[in-house]
């Protein structure tokens, strides 16, 4: 990856503010190759991109995300690629991107060549979410703002694998997932 894109990615990050809000604007611009970003604005994220590629035998993943704790159900989130992020990009990306509380994401990609026997499972997506909600005897808002936006002009003229999660609230769980077995 060329140091100017990472540079751009780092930066669109810096939105990521106390206040709940992850925003992407205008990055990743003609990205070529593997390209995964995580970004998370708020409290407990939890986020993976994950590649595994085998000549001759299985590519395996395998994430294990556990998370728990008290969070207050009125906050308000928003996770948002703006721009013309991702655009003329040619690869394979994986972008998480959580606003919020106790949320989790995964990107998941396995490319076998060749493999022997194989079997098809959701090990992959193992996750466990025990969020539970703070409350005050009913004076706070049960439910905050919660906005998750992606601009239509973003990821145009891309090809390849792309992957997107985008979460805005809170216990969220998200995951994409892709195998390919080349014989």
């Amino acid at each position: 990856m060329n140091r100017s894109l990472l540079i751009l990615a780092l930066l669109g990050s810096a939105s990521a503010l106390a206040d709940n809000t992850a925003v992407i604007t205008n990055s990743g611009q003609a990205y070529n190759g593997n390209l995964m970003i995580n970004q998370a604005a708020g409290d407990q994220q939890q986020t993976a991109n994950n590649r595994a590629v085998a000549l001759g035998g299985q590519a395996t993943t395998r994430n294990l995300q556990n998370l728990n704790g008290k969070v207050d159900p009125s906050l308000n989130a928003k996770a948002a690629i703006e721009g013309t992020s991702f655009t003329n990009g040619n690869g394979m990306l994986g972008i998480n991107q959580s606003a919020g509380a106790n949320n989790q994401l995964i990107n998941a990609v396995r490319i076998s060549v060749n493999p022997g026997p194989q079997s098809i499972d959701d090990s992959v997506l193992l996750q466990q979410n025990t969020t539970t909600l703070a409350t005050d005897s009913g004076l706070t808002p049960t439910t905050g703002s919660r906005q998750v936006v992606t601009s239509d002009q973003a990821f145009t003229g891309s090809r390849g694998v792309i992957q997107v999660n985008q979460s805005a609230g809170v216990g969220n769980r998200v995951a994409n997932t892709l195998g390919i077995t080349i014989k």
